[in-house]
């Protein structure tokens, strides 16, 4: 009977227990939205969790709003990567408006991918900054990369072209090279460029013909050809120890480039678009019509010798002379011709979805933009998509592909000059402006056809495995191809009745892999990271082009030309065939997050490489201490973080060819009626040539206080690039004209500067935030071909004098120093000796005497003669 009633009473209680917890799970509708509580936007895709599970109750939509169905004494955890995490009871409330604050402590964690793994800032020893795509998503840009101007200390990107669709020269801590390529307005500084990776695949940005201005392909950056929209994150990585494991690619600093992906179980459909105007600058006044006839022939009549010399130069000026005739009596504004205020737009439209298992992403783009240069524009077409796929928690695959086509005109230049409108910028306001009936240049700027097209489709797969939970291996492949065309058409016209047709075409292919196998380990407050890696590049590019003169007519532009010597074609002398392999590893051990030290070495060996140098080795060092966990701060309440961090590197650059190491031969004549080939005495060939070395030392500190309300980034840097490849002039005696060495060598350091202030407490409902940032940077040549101590190049293949000397800037501009214009004859000084005005001989062996009117130079050396003695170091034209 006690037993009975034992059992009796536990199923009563277990039936009560059951009833209650039944009564407990009863699941409600909770619907709401979640927002940034500084601007009020939605966050999207955001993982809704229940406290004390590991469950995932939903996640938001591309509003922010979420309607989730949790037992109705649940509570909701909301986190998001940069925000603090926030945690509500629901206590059968159904309408949530959640107001998430961003974490400025969180800083540290934030996840950066260096060297094909990702670190938090925490553990990152070596020097680099990120920037969300928000940040550059507010302006229309074709390049992006402009878009960074001003956010990254150390980073000078320099637009040498306004034309939509061309890219600057980028610098990353100054410069590293002092050759110039190209000749006359078409010579440019060698390109010493970042090395770019999206999405873990490096990519060649750099390629000389790619700036436009240097050679004949269409001069479209491949950078042009990403979406702004498309962009997760920039990393820019900047010291030796975080560029170190790109090897020689990353000498002259990395910039990583990370695509969205899919990141919601909601299908996601976003359209962007933007509608913006370009206006042309303020031009300058002029003078036009009988104001300007009236004025010339007032200064003809003032500064000429004579009263007879003035009169025969009027005479041989009919706009001038002739002023009855109707073709010179104009009143033409030569700049209302060529600028234009012009309307732009940009449309994008993404799909997008999934959740850990599996996501994808499909983006559409389209930018169309018009140059304020009439005849100039660039529109592109994108069409990017990427995928993940993890069957199971050890296998992941990962697939992006890309195609884009971009179309730019460049008018009647490049993307640097403007031929047309530069020669009718000079050009009288009396004329008559541009027709069929008055064919000059300035008709040509509106009228030349020049459509510059690039392609490209990319492909990447990735794929991983991991074997145990501390062990994985990456395998990475990627194939790369890119075609560019160049078609311009000259009418007739333009060329004394003979019509010109210009072709060019040309194909580049990259296929890229990538093996790698990582071991991570924590062992209570150990952490231990290893990795090693393969790399292989097979790179080919070929160029040609087609230049046909005296077509049959206007309406046929196609390639048929008159003769043979008039109409020419074939392959271009820029063709290559590069090989590449690499091998690298790393070691990362850090002691409880605090103590961190980073030790990497990568080989690259190329097809290029001389014999006596065929491996470029790239070693690194990297320190770190979070001084915030000491025992003796971690109860500071001011101090959020605190860290100092020092490295050193080097990065080893092949430079030259190998035709630069072992010579050229060329067709020299005939010899009993057959060509013969033989030596090219042009270059001599230097099996002796070594790798450029860019060695670099870099201190920072990182900190931020007052929880968030102040976070600090200091870098001081010294980083010297010796060996430098350059063209030294050799004595006839030898029998050839020039060789390449590596002789030159420069020193850049300087000093970087981040600061964020968030002047508000975090309890204010506005939310206000400055950051600053800033960078000095210094160069000093080191050293000079045959141990110079300095160099004087009068004009060379840029027509402009520069001066190299030990001790000062890399690139000196030497110019006259200006001192006015002389009001009168009688200003100009008389040099006592003689009684004669002072001189100056253009060039020829007649002098040539100052006079009012005429420009004053100052005479250095007070010898009454304006030469190349005067000429005057200035400050260099490269920005600090």
């Amino acid at each position: 009977m006690k037993q009975k009633c034992v059992h009796f009473v536990l199923m009563l209680m277990f039936a009560v227990l059951t009833a209650t917890n039944a009564h407990a799970q009863k699941n409600i509708t909770v619907k709401g939205v979640v927002v940034e509580r500084s601007n009020g936007l939605g966050i999207p895709s955001l993982v809704i969790m229940i406290s004390g599970t590991q469950r995932s109750a939903g996640y938001t939509d591309s509003d922010g709003k979420f309607s989730v169905s949790v037992p109705e004494d649940a509570e909701l955890v909301f986190r998001y990567m940069g925000f603090k995490t926030q945690s509500i009871k629901v206590k059968g409330k159904t309408d949530l408006k959640v107001q998430l604050v961003e974490d400025n402590a969180t800083s540290l964690k934030q996840v950066q991918v260096i060297g094909y793994t990702p670190k938090t800032k925490e553990v990152t020893t070596g020097s680099a900054v990120t920037i969300s795509g928000k940040d550059i998503q507010d302006v229309p840009e074709a390049n992006l990369i402009s878009l960074l101007q001003g956010k990254v200390a150390g980073l000078n990107i320099q637009n040498n072209t306004g034309s939509p669709g061309a890219r600057g020269s980028i610098f990353v801590r100054g410069l590293s090279s002092i050759d110039v390529q190209g000749s006359g307005n078409n010579a440019f500084l060698t390109p010493t460029s970042p090395l770019f990776v999206i999405d873990g695949v490096p990519i060649d940005a750099n390629t000389d013909y790619e700036y436009g201005f240097s050679g004949g392909g269409p001069g479209i950056s491949p950078l042009s050809m990403i979406p702004a929209e498309d962009v997760e994150e920039i990393t820019v990585l900047r010291d030796a120890q975080a560029t170190s494991l790109y090897g020689s690619q990353g000498a002259y600093g990395v910039i990583l480039i990370t695509t969205k992906r899919g990141k919601s179980k909601t299908p996601i459909i976003q359209y962007t678009s933007n509608v913006f105007v370009n206006t042309p600058p303020n031009l300058k006044e002029v003078l036009g019509g009988n104001g300007e006839r009236a004025l010339r022939i007032w200064q003809i009549n003032t500064f000429g010798r004579d009263i007879y010399s003035a009169r025969e130069t009027i005479d041989n000026a009919p706009f001038l002379a002739d002023s009855l005739n109707a073709f010179y009596n104009n009143s033409t504004n030569w700049q209302d011709l060529f600028y234009r205020t012009t309307f732009n737009q940009t449309h994008n439209i993404s799909a997008s979805g999934g959740d850990d298992n599996f996501n994808y992403k499909v983006n559409m783009g389209y930018y169309d933009e018009n140059g304020i240069v009439e005849n100039t524009g660039f529109k592109r077409y994108s069409l990017n998509m990427n995928t993940r796929y993890r069957p199971n928690q050890r296998i992941s695959f990962n697939a992006n592909i890309s195609t884009n086509l971009g179309n730019r005109q460049n008018g009647s230049g490049n993307g640097v000059l403007q031929t047309g409108i530069a020669s009718a910028a000079s050009a009288s306001s009396l004329l008559p402006g541009p027709s069929l009936f008055n064919g000059n240049a300035a008709l040509g700027a509106l009228i030349t056809e020049n459509d510059n097209k690039t392609g490209n489709l990319k492909a990447v797969v990735e794929g991983k495995y991991e074997f145990i939970k501390s062990l994985t291996a990456t395998s990475t492949f990627s194939y790369d191809y890119n075609t560019g065309t160049v078609e311009t058409f000259t009418p007739a016209i333009l060329g004394n009745n003979v019509a010109k047709v210009y072709s060019y075409n040309d194909k580049r292919s990259t296929l890229y892999n990538r093996n790698m196998i990582n071991f991570s380990k924590t062992m209570k407050k150990h952490s231990l990271n290893a990795f090693v890696f393969n790399e292989m590049y097979i790179r080919n590019f070929q160029a040609h082009a087609i230049n046909n003169e005296q077509t049959t007519n206007d309406q046929y532009q196609g390639p048929l030309g008159n003769t043979g010597a008039t109409s020419r074609s074939g392959i271009l002398d820029n063709y290559f065939d590069l090989r590449s392999v690499a091998f690298a590893s790393q070691v990362s051990y850090d002691f409880d997050k605090k103590y961190v030290i980073d030790l990497s070495y990568r080989l690259d060996g190329l097809s290029t490489s001389g014999p006596n140098a065929p491996w470029s080795k790239n070693p690194s060092i990297g320190l770190r201490w979070n001084f915030n966990k000491e025992n003796f701060l971690t109860l500071s309440k001011w101090l959020d973080y605190g860290s100092l961090r020092a490295s050193w590197g080097k990065n080893i650059v092949p430079t030259g060819s190998v035709f630069d190491a072992f010579g050229t031969y060329d067709y020299t004549g005939f010899y009993n009626g057959n060509q013969s080939v033989g030596v090219d005495f042009g270059t001599l060939p230097n099996i002796s040539l070594v790798p450029t070395t860019t060695t670099q030392y870099n201190a920072g500190f990182d900190m931020g206080i007052f929880n968030g309300r102040l976070s600090l980034s200091f870098d001081t840097y010294y980083k010297m690039v010796d060996n430098q490849l350059r063209s030294k002039a050799l004595s006839n005696m030898t029998g050839f004209t020039s060789i390449k060495t590596n002789e030159v060598s420069l020193v850049n350091y300087g000093y970087e500067l981040s600061a964020t202030v968030r002047p508000l407490p975090k309890n204010s409902k506005v939310e206000w935030t400055l950051s600053f940032n800033g960078a000095i940077n210094k160069d000093v040549l080191t050293s000079l071909p045959d141990g110079a101590r300095q160099q004087l190049i009068e004009g060379g293949a840029t027509g402009q004098a520069i001066l190299y000397r030990l001790g000062r800037n890399s690139l000196t501009n030497i110019l006259y120093n200006t001192k006015g214009v002389y009001s009168t004859t009688g200003a100009v000084a008389v040099d006592p000796a003689t009684g004669m005005r002072y001189k100056t001989f253009n060039g020829t062996t007649t002098p040539v005497y100052f006079q009012g009117g005429d420009p004053y130079y100052a005479d250095i050396n007070g010898d009454y003669i304006l030469d190349q003695r005067d000429l005057v170091p200035v400050v260099t034209h490269f920005l600090k």
